[in-house]
């Protein structure tokens, strides 16, 4: 079987996830919370070189602001 199709609703969205979760029940959709809190890494102590590559959260499509949820996209697998 296929991964689920992934549903992260914005937290605080109660209505917006149980309705995800009743309308997606018998379909392959996990509806789950965004468990971001706030910016990561913020550094304790300046940094002579930035090595990441940049934020790995992209941009959530329009449903986010509009709809308080986003469809995200499967990772690749670890081998």
């Amino acid at each position: 079987m296929s991964e689920p199709i992934l549903l992260v609703v914005r937290r605080g969205a109660l209505r917006r996830f149980h309705t995800l979760q009743r309308k997606t029940s018998n379909l392959n959709v996990k509806v789950i919370w965004d468990r971001r809190e706030g910016p990561r890494r913020q550094a304790e102590r300046p940094v002579t070189q930035n090595r990441r590559a940049g934020d790995r959260r992209g941009d959530h499509g329009f449903t986010w602001s509009v709809a308080d949820f986003s469809v995200a996209e499967a990772s690749p697998q670890k081998k």
